[in-house]
């Protein structure tokens, strides 16, 4: 028996993982205060304070050395196996090791964020009701968010062709994401955090071709930015994936609280930013239901925001290829792994919440 349990220890982190992935749907009371709000702070803050100080990003880092690092060692092993005069058990060895490294990372991974993808939902936590609306609604609700960016365009800065840009170095601006979140914590503070830090991503051009502009990396807990991506995204992106770091996993609740924090920013690029995003997402939903009035709310866009939503648009374009569509076909398998039926697409059920908000308020 002390063989045996000797023998399979390293597959008890990854036995512990999967026996968190199939109990904690069952009990979102538990997850959402012991783990959540429990040992995921526990585990993310320390972490997350302490990367927050290195001026790089850990998680780019990884992602340039990653594969000579894996060269490195396949040729190591490949060396110590031809040298060996037990070659099974040096490549048995090599393997053991190798399925510890991995079960390691399931629990930490569960810990570090996927055991929130089964905490209480965004609609519980702040009592938003997420029947279904009406298209006045909607309608009505896309007026106010271009009104509420048409305002905050007046205070922010533009280049030669009119679109906006961060005047502020872009660690500066980064690091404003959690400014809006501050005015939330008082009412909602199972979003506190102490991940202040988001990071630029210094191949924010390559990066593009994959389609994200943003990735928050549970072990380092750390959010990463794409730049590359028009000024006026930046700040919506950096709260989103600020979001993630404040233990929210579902990409719908990070847009709507990355909206919410963005709106109750001093800083007007992040309201800016917050009203264009939600104003794309909601005049979508409007569009796919009925065209004149989407034509209606869009009627109340200022020429500055139409030419940045074709600053958007051409930025889309132009890194549009068979490595996006790999990469977005990786994101949806992800997210539906999670358990999120509707994979990537469930970034725009975010109009739900936000119609939910402005009905409540």
């Amino acid at each position: 028996m002390r063989n045996f349990l000797k023998a399979t220890w390293i597959f008890y982190p990854l036995i512990l993982a999967a026996a968190m992935s199939f109990l904690l749907p069952m009990f979102p009371y538990v997850t959402e205060y012991v783990f959540s709000r429990g040992l995921f702070k526990a585990v993310t803050v320390p972490l997350g304070f302490v990367t927050s100080l290195i001026p790089i990003s850990l998680t780019e880092l990884a992602a340039v050395l990653a594969l000579p690092l894996v060269i490195f060692l396949i040729i190591l092993l490949i060396v110590k196996i031809k040298r060996s005069e037990k070659r099974g058990k040096t490549l048995l060895k090599a393997a053991r090791g190798t399925a510890a490294f991995l079960s390691f990372a399931c629990l930490i991974y569960m810990i570090c964020h996927g055991a929130n993808y089964y905490r209480l939902s965004m609609e519980r936590l702040m009592e938003l009701d997420t029947s279904p609306k009406t298209a006045d609604q909607l309608l009505a609700v896309c007026k106010e968010l271009a009104t509420g960016a048409r305002e905050a365009r007046e205070e922010i800065s533009t280049d030669e062709n009119g679109c906006m840009i961060l005047t502020e170095d872009i660690w500066t601006e980064l690091t404003r994401a959690g400014d809006g979140y501050e005015s939330l914590i008082g009412e909602y503070p199972f979003l506190w955090t102490s991940v202040w830090r988001q990071k630029p991503v210094q191949l924010s051009y390559y990066w593009s071709y994959t389609g994200i502009v943003g990735m928050y990396f549970p072990f380092f807990s750390e959010c990463n930015i794409n730049i590359e991506q028009p000024d006026w995204c930046v700040p919506f992106t950096a709260a989103h994936e600020s979001a993630h770091s404040r233990g929210i996993a579902f990409e719908n609740e990070c847009n709507f609280l990355a909206f919410l924090s963005c709106i109750n920013s001093e800083y007007p690029e992040y309201r800016y930013s917050g009203y264009m995003n939600a104003f794309v997402y909601c005049s979508n939903a409007l569009y796919a239901y009925d065209r004149d009035m989407w034509q209606e709310a869009h009627a109340e866009c200022s020429e500055g925001m139409i030419r940045d939503f074709t600053a958007e648009n051409e930025y889309i374009n132009r890194f549009k290829g068979k490595v996006k569509e790999a990469s977005h076909k990786a994101n949806d398998t992800f997210i539906k792994a999670q358990g999120v039926k509707d994979g990537s697409l469930s970034y725009d059920r975010v109009t739900e919440l936000i119609l939910a908000y402005y009905e409540k308020n």
